[in-house]
């Protein structure tokens, strides 16, 4: 029996199926083992930690002792690196390629009060030698202040966003990415302001 062309496609969607699978539950298994099961009570605001692993240009996983802790940095958006969208995905590399300097390296977690999302990521900002990173990624124009919530710092990272944005620092050089960023501000504002 000669294979056809119906045989060859199945045999392809299978294939790709089968990638797909896998590498989700790749995925999967590695947000599972990055834990956020520390005691609360034993964090605290300017815990010293080291970075373990970028997930990307807004989520790191940190080591606290022994417990590996998943962090989403409070107040940052940064463009997805695994994008298909030409667009944003080098915006997204860049971003990642940041925080990857600062794998191995001791940094501190800082926050207001200690919060969760609901993915039960830690919400923190992330200090190295006492600067706040993600006041610096957006100073550099590596990432947007995300302002869909409020958080403590929002007015000193709007005012850097506002530099950057004047200065065309990073993502504010590109006319595309940047058309996209302020739609995505809008969109925060817009579901802030009918409290989403």
């Amino acid at each position: 029996m000669r294979p056809t062309l119906h045989h060859l496609y199945i045999v392809v969607v299978a294939l790709l199926f089968g990638a797909s699978l896998f590498f989700t539950f790749r995925v999967v298994a590695l947000k599972r083992s990055v834990s956020t099961a520390a005691s609360p009570q034993a964090l605290k605001s300017g815990q010293a930690a080291t970075l373990v692993t970028v997930l990307d240009g807004d989520e790191v996983s940190v080591r606290v002792v022994t417990e590996r802790i998943h962090v989403r940095i409070l107040g940052l958006y940064a463009f997805d690196p695994t994008t298909a969208d030409p667009v944003e995905q080098p915006h997204g590399k860049t971003a990642t390629g940041f925080l990857e300097t600062l794998r191995n390296q001791p940094v501190e977690l800082v926050f207001d009060e200690l919060k969760y999302d609901s993915r039960k990521r830690l919400l923190a900002y992330l200090h190295k030698d006492g600067r706040d990173q993600g006041e610096v990624m957006i100073e550099k124009g590596l990432a947007l202040a995300y302002t869909k919530y409020p958080f403590g710092r929002l007015s000193a990272y709007a005012a850097a966003e506002t530099r950057a944005h004047q200065e065309r620092a990073g993502l504010w050089a590109d006319r595309r990415i940047v058309e996209r960023a302020v739609g995505l501000k809008a969109l925060w504002d817009s579901e802030r302001r009918r409290g989403e």
